[in-house]
């Protein structure tokens, strides 16, 4: 807190008409308030991808751009984001050398598929490309054991997310049947079926509010394993495909 002077005038003993007034100086320990003025702040809509359907690509860009040098640049940076935030709903960082494929390839999910092998392979072409996330903590044995797991199941074909979803791994066992997590962030494991591949492309926080969307969500609490065991014979014997699942 600091201290604070007020001047204000005050009438004596009550009747500023009768007696008049004076000046009153008051000094108080008041709370500090910082003052920010309007910053002048522009949102430029630019339309990414249009293919024909009921949904397109839109980039909104915030004006001025920021630089990393300049003084508090941390502070203007969350008032960008909460500017976006308020008027768009989305919110995201990115270089001002970014191409026009950066920003889809955020939004876009696109899957690279590999197929069944050994534990040894499968983590070479998972950790080969794209690189390994660089926030995954221990991104081998992670994988590895994700991949013990699945392959009591004997899954079709390992799957991993390209560009900005390259920290999206998983496993497919049914063309209508697909477990995947996030190696940097994820605490839990997403159980996907029909139209699959759609559904991947949204983001946890739309995936989790979209009531049609069909999944299942497992969180990564004591039994979360044997819960997506039980989950995964019960899919797989009504595809009948049963005798994949090893679990007993």
């Amino acid at each position: 807190m600091v201290t604070k002077t007020y001047v204000f005038e005050t009438p004596n003993f009550g009747d500023a008409a009768t007696y008049g007034s004076h000046m009153h100086v008051w000094e108080r320990e008041v709370y500090q308030h910082q003052v920010f003025e309007p910053q002048g702040m522009m949102l430029q809509p630019e339309l990414l991808q249009d293919a024909g359907g009921d949904h397109v690509a839109v980039k909104f860009t915030i004006s001025p751009m920021l630089n990393k040098r300049q003084p508090e640049f941390e502070l203007m940076l969350l008032w960008s984001l909460n500017v976006l935030q308020e008027n768009t709903g989305v919110t995201g960082v990115f270089s001002t050398n970014a191409t026009r494929d950066d920003y889809i390839s955020t939004i876009t999910l696109d899957w690279q598929v590999f197929p069944p092998g050994t534990i040894d392979e499968v983590i070479a072409r998972l950790g080969g490309s794209p690189a390994r996330p660089g926030n995954a903590p221990d991104f081998d044995q992670h994988v590895q054991n994700r991949i013990r797991l699945f392959n009591k199941f004997i899954p079709t074909s390992y799957i991993r997310g390209q560009g900005g979803f390259g920290s999206y791994f998983g496993a497919q066992f049914a063309d209508d049947l697909v477990v995947f997590e996030n190696l940097k962030y994820g605490n839990a494991v997403y159980v996907l079926y029909e139209n699959w591949g759609d559904v991947s492309q949204q983001s946890r926080i739309d995936l989790l509010r979209d009531h049609d969307a069909k999944f299942d969500r497992i969180i990564h609490n004591d039994d979360w394993e044997e819960r997506l065991a039980v989950l995964l014979r019960k899919k797989l014997d009504a595809r009948g495909l049963r005798r994949r699942g090893l679990f007993r």
